[in-house]
């Protein structure tokens, strides 16, 4: 399974980065219609991040219309800024997450989107749609709790029972080194609103995490199942994608009763974009049940769409990380306020520095 593309992108840091980019973008141009029928659409992608043969299919089925893929350049969010800052009407279509997103349509980045012109998203749930209103979602990515079977019988069932049972798991405890999902946790174990902006609830969640310090093993960037599968952590806050690549019958997976905090991905139209309306002809191929199932047995994402389920590997649909949770919503983490995220910014130096 391949892991989602973009989950730095939205980063406090990378968004903050990427305003200063933002000013001197400019307003992007308006889009220009082109045909259904006969286009060059340019589609800027992260390297393999689509099913295996959609690409091929859909030019077969259209005849006039080509894609092109063009990588997303390195560097998190103030990159892919001005990599569409500087390319104007270079490329129709692009990957992004929720947060990236919205900081790029303030920015003047994003072409107009109809949800009408792409039939098939009435297929994504309303929710989502509502989420992600720059395009098109397609997938989330999101954390639970995972633990070491052996080692934990009885796991916490939310984020407060987490925190408030910390002490059982003293130093056998792993964090994702990712301020926006720390937070959110946090804030959620409180019975706060993930995106809140209230400076006395940050407050008490930057507290809750300064003082769960002691008791982590570590916050990790990357592999957190690794400590989990050998037995030196007992729990560890794991994204979906992780604990579906670990393929591990030693370890576990817990949907928080508050929720799973995470992202939206999915693909947006670029302002200046000269191949419209064989985008959105793209873009509703993209979401045919068969074709989408394909995305997502070759990415191994979380998927959105029930009528997709028929044709999706069983070992993802059948993944409790991977597959939509009845009892523990999805909390999309969304781009807030610039002041709210600088205080966030602010907060999370000061607790990795405590």
């Amino acid at each position: 399974m391949r892991r989602p593309s973009l989950r730095k992108l939205g980063s406090v840091a990378g968004a903050l980065a990427m305003t200063a980019v933002l000013a001197a973008c400019g307003g992007g141009g308006d889009s220009q219609e082109g045909s259904a029928d006969s286009a060059a659409v340019s589609f800027l992608n992260y390297p393999g991040w689509i099913g295996e043969t959609e690409i091929a299919d859909f030019q077969k089925a259209n005849s006039g219309i080509t894609v092109k893929e063009t990588a997303i350049a390195e560097g998190g969010s103030a990159a892919l800024a001005s990599q569409l800052a500087q390319n104007k009407g270079a490329y129709d279509l692009v990957l992004a997450g929720n947060v990236t997103a919205k900081r790029l349509d303030q920015g003047k980045l994003l072409g107009e989107f109809d949800p009408a012109s792409v039939p098939n998203l009435a297929k994504i749930p309303q929710e989502y749609r509502d989420a992600f209103p720059w395009g098109v979602p397609t997938n989330t990515g999101k954390v639970g709790i995972a633990y070491n079977k052996a080692l934990v019988p009885n796991p916490p069932k939310s984020w407060k029972e987490l925190f408030d049972r910390a002490d059982e798991f003293k130093g056998k405890i792993v964090f994702p080194d990712y301020d926006r999902d720390v937070i959110s946790i946090a804030l959620l174990s409180l019975g706060y609103d993930l995106n809140s902006t209230d400076t006395d609830e940050l407050a008490k969640a930057e507290k809750l995490i300064i003082d769960m310090k002691p008791k982590l093993l570590a916050f990790a960037s990357s592999d957190q199942d690794k400590p989990l599968i050998g037995g030196s952590a007992a729990i560890a806050v794991l994204y979906d994608y992780t604990y579906a690549g670990a393929e591990s019958d030693k370890i576990g997976w817990i949907s928080p009763a508050e929720g799973t905090p995470g992202y939206i991905e999915g693909v947006v139209p670029v302002a200046g974009a000269k191949s419209t309306a064989a985008s959105m002809k793209f873009l509703d191929f993209h979401l045919d049940p068969v074709n989408y199932a394909g995305f997502i047995n070759t990415t191994g994402a979380s998927f959105l769409m029930k009528d997709a389920e028929g044709s999706i590997d069983k070992k993802i649909l059948d993944n409790v990380a991977l597959k939509p949770s009845d009892t523990s919503p999805f909390l999309a983490e969304e781009f807030l306020d610039t002041k709210t995220e600088e205080a966030r910014n602010a907060m999370w130096q000061r607790v990795k520095a405590s």
